[in-house]
């Protein structure tokens, strides 16, 4: 009968222990403030080396001209004379084909969080001399965090020297502010 008492005995004091668990409740209101900052990223390619074709560049020159091996027949008589065995004829090019654009299509953008407005500018870090007018587009525009690209195009000059070796240089700096 000593172990009927005490097995009733934890039972009555489990029972207890049950019984009296609180139904009380404790609440708490919370105010949480996050401050997110201005964010501007800008993302761009630091090295870009572009290959053209030679009948790209050709048709520059020539607009009959779509291929490397160009063949135009001259119709009219050209002027020319003699000089140390070498013979000039005075042609000039194509009054078409004395500046070439180059747009480099979505080689930078931007993405912001905080800002209504940004401003994008272009700096020639002394670019050679046959490289012009550069010019980033879109200049202005409204930042998200979807991604806003762009674009930067220069003009080249093709009776410049500087292409005498077959390879020029552009140098460039984009700056993007918000507002």
């Amino acid at each position: 009968m000593n172990f009927l008492k005490k097995s009733l005995f934890l039972v009555g004091l489990a029972t207890g222990f049950i019984a009296s668990t609180s139904s009380q409740a404790a609440n708490l209101d919370v105010d949480v403030d996050v401050t997110i900052p201005d964010v501007l990223i800008l993302y761009a390619y630091t090295d870009i080396d572009l290959d053209f074709a030679a009948g790209e560049f050709a048709a520059l020159l020539d607009a009959n001209c779509t291929t490397d091996d160009c063949a135009s027949a001259i119709t009219a008589a050209e002027a020319g004379s003699i000089a140390s065995g070498a013979v000039d004829l005075g042609i000039t090019p194509a009054a078409t084909g004395t500046t070439a654009n180059i747009a480099i299509q979505n080689s930078w953008a931007v993405r912001a969080l905080g800002y209504g407005t940004f401003n994008a500018s272009v700096t020639d870090n002394g670019s050679e001399s046959a490289v012009s007018n550069l010019v980033i587009s879109p200049a202005t525009g409204t930042p998200s965090m979807t991604a806003t690209a762009g674009d930067v195009s220069f003009d080249v000059d093709l009776t410049s020297s500087d292409l005498d070796d077959g390879l020029l240089q552009a140098n460039y700096t984009i700056t993007v502010t918000g507002s």
